[in-house]
């Protein structure tokens, strides 16, 4: 079975991936960093959805803001504490995260409020009248399986509108100007096509939620991007399965922080080594 995350990792660079599964280098670290953030992410949607039913439309923004507060801040210190404990994160880096998850999280906040504000005086309704125009019912980190398509992962958010399915990959990352990146989109399509079998449904249109800046951005699920899918699963079981190297293809800005640098890119001989 393919993973998501290895579908992910080979978007973003397939020698990555062929070294994280040739070379004995502990990851664990990094992987649950990454998973405790989003799973802090995604445990802040779940209290917005709830604060926002205690809204009331003669609350001005200020108010709004800081009802929509509630918990946040304990709550996500809380899981960070949780994540020091469990890990070796330097206190650097554990201070770097905190700050960036807290900026972030005011700024959604921020966003949010004027949002909902204006959608109460618009409408003259409360928050709990509203609260499904922002949070939609939803499922949140279903894992599903595919033995024919050979895949399995979670999907981060799975929006459920008028009996259609909408899956939502949540990022940390910056977009593009416009558009998502091709990593993103491929990744959202596997999501697409998983729940198409889970659900035995159609998935026409899902989405990029790029919590940095507070935009969800539409990607269509057609026969162009599927098409790619299978092409890249095709090109990742070559890595996993067959052991074939991709050759080295040098991006400044990914490889200079990458853990393989010295391997890939160095003098260090353990690539020739393990890609003959």
């Amino acid at each position: 079975m393919i993973s998501l995350s290895s579908i992910q990792e080979y978007m973003f660079c397939p020698l990555k991936l062929f070294l994280r599964n040739n070379v004995d280098n502990n990851q664990e670290d990094s992987i649950l960093i990454n998973k405790t953030i989003k799973r802090i992410r995604i445990d802040i949607q779940d209290l917005l959805h709830r604060n926002i039913r205690g809204l009331k439309k003669e609350m001005d923004v200020e108010e709004i803001k800081e009802y929509l507060s509630r918990n946040i801040k304990d709550t996500t210190i809380e899981s960070l504490n949780i994540l020091k404990e469990r890990s070796d994160v330097l206190e650097s880096e554990y201070k770097e995260i905190k700050d960036d998850l807290m900026n972030d999280i005011s700024f959604s906040v921020d966003l949010l409020s004027v949002q909902v504000k204006n959608a109460m005086k618009n409408l003259e309704e409360d928050g709990s009248e509203i609260s499904e125009m922002f949070f939609p019912t939803a499922l949140y980190n279903y894992l599903i399986k595919d033995n024919g398509l050979e895949v399995i992962g979670s999907c981060d958010k799975i929006e459920i509108v008028e009996g259609r399915y909408i899956p939502i990959d949540i990022k940390n990352s910056i977009p593009p100007v416009q558009g998502v990146w091709d990593g993103d989109a491929i990744k959202l399509v596997a999501n697409a096509m998983l729940i198409e079998q889970e659900f035995d449904t159609e998935v026409f249109v899902g989405y990029i939620d790029y919590l940095k800046l507070g935009q969800k951005r539409q990607v269509i699920m057609d026969s162009k991007l599927r098409k790619s899918l299978f092409k890249v699963l095709h090109q990742v079981k070559e890595i996993l399965y067959e052991g074939i190297a991709p050759e080295i293809k040098s991006t400044p800005g990914k490889c200079s922080k990458c853990e393989y640098y010295d391997i890939c890119q160095g003098d260090d001989d353990t690539f020739r080594e393990i890609s003959n």
